[in-house]
């Protein structure tokens, strides 16, 4: 592996590969549980959370397998680099939708109990199934609703004794930008339930919440601006709300995606949002869940801010329409935000597929917010590279048929490395 893209695997994916030959991929945890599909050594995984309360550690994953990509369940041990992957995850300086709701899941995993947690109905509103309450109910908070979320989980939360409630009830509030209540319901789900992913997410946030001195808001048409008044003058503060849904605008009619809620756009000093995010020097904004944006002093809404925040919003309205691997978001947004591969970087990528010192598409999938500059510098023009090569092929009209039809990616992703030259 060349060193370029060990930085890479290490710093961006933290790597999780499939251990040995004719692995299981489960639908349960459960060493009887059904096998939807038998998986190769060496098989790259992507995990999307761990499940607490089994027998043995467990994690729902997805795999590509057979050309197309698969989700199921794996035991820790079933997999190469799974310490790595909980030794970082353990210790993420900043949070991000991913990060809150795996501390989340543990919560969720254990059996619903007869009589403590609320179900579903068809609209999602408490019936007889707790499971598919509790599942709408994340839908909600992951594709960008939390509001709506809240709204069917704080009834079923007053007063409740069920900590799964209360736990998904706190992330709802997080997504939703009110760190106080989200914290005041994950005590309370901590009080009735010790669970150690939950307790350290709470004191992150403690954290957080403690150097965030960004307490002033501004309302737009589609998006809310929490901005820190003492950094940051009230009519920068109103042009970059206004910069913000004109942004929105451009980019969902292109990509597709609505907003059912405002979407929360954070703007910092630069110090403060060091502080909060643990971002690299070259970082100029992130979403996690929400946008984040460090504003300089006498800073204007110029053309590299108006960069900034587009880049932003795309990422928001990538996450509306699904979850998509980092080249696709970096890709996207770095199109839809006006950047274009220069000549010299071109050419410089092209050197480094020649000598087997690029990735392949599908090993950036995780964030790069802590990537040195030399890194990701290589991680975006590649990314950016890709999707240039997507548009030439398939125009607007495919970009936008592709994000509504995922289970194409695989083959595209491969389409796309081969003509890179990966």
């Amino acid at each position: 592996m060349s060193m370029l893209l060990a930085l890479l695997v290490s710093s961006v994916s933290l790597f999780v590969s499939v251990k040995q030959d004719n692995a299981p991929l489960r639908n349960g945890c459960d060493a009887d549980s059904a096998a939807v599909a038998t998986l190769p050594a060496g098989a790259a995984v992507t995990i999307k959370y761990s499940l607490a309360g089994a027998s043995t550690p467990c994690y729902k994953v997805s795999v590509e397998a057979g050309g197309k990509t698969v989700e199921g369940f794996l035991a820790a041990g079933a997999m190469e680099g799974i310490d790595e992957f909980d030794h970082g995850v353990r210790d993420a300086p900043w949070l991000g939708m991913n990060e809150v709701m795996s501390a989340v899941r543990p919560s969720l995993s254990i059996g619903a109990r007869p009589g403590t947690a609320p179900g579903a109905t068809r609209g999602g509103r408490p019936g007889a199934n707790p499971a598919a309450f509790l599942s709408t109910s994340e839908g909600l908070i992951e594709s960008g609703q939390p509001g709506k979320a809240l709204e069917i989980l704080e009834p079923q939360a007053r007063g409740s004794r069920d900590p799964q409630v209360l736990a998904l009830a706190g992330a709802a509030a997080w997504r939703a930008d009110d760190a106080k209540k989200a914290l005041g319901y994950w005590r309370a789900s901590l009080d009735i339930q010790p669970n150690p992913s939950l307790e350290d997410l709470y004191r992150r946030v403690q954290r957080e919440t403690a150097g965030d001195q960004s307490g002033e808001k501004l309302y737009g048409a589609r998006v809310v601006l929490r901005y820190e008044a003492t950094a940051i003058p009230a009519d920068t503060a109103r042009a970059m709300l206004a910069a913000l849904d004109q942004e929105f605008a451009r980019v969902s009619t292109e990509l597709g995606c609505s907003a059912e809620e405002r979407i929360v756009a954070i703007a910092q000093s630069p110090a403060a949002y060091k502080k909060t995010t643990d971002a690299a020097e070259w970082n100029g904004g992130q979403f996690d869940g929400r946008i984040r944006v460090p504003v300089g002093p006498g800073q204007v809404v110029d053309a590299g801010l108006r960069r900034a925040l587009a880049h932003e919003i795309t990422h928001a309205c990538l996450t509306m329409l699904g979850h998509w691997p980092s080249w696709v978001q970096e890709g996207l947004a770095q199109k839809l935000s006006g950047d274009t591969v220069t000549p010299a970087l071109k050419t410089k990528l092209g050197a480094w597929a020649k000598d087997g010192k690029l990735p392949r598409l599908s090993n950036l999938r995780q964030d790069w917010s802590r990537l040195d500059t030399e890194h990701a510098v290589a991680a975006y023009g590649l990314s950016l590279e890709a999707v240039e090569l997507l548009y030439e092929g398939v125009g607007m009209d495919g970009v936008r048929s592709l994000l509504r039809s995922p289970e194409r990616l695989a083959a595209v992703t491969a389409d796309l490395d081969r003509r890179l030259g990966l």
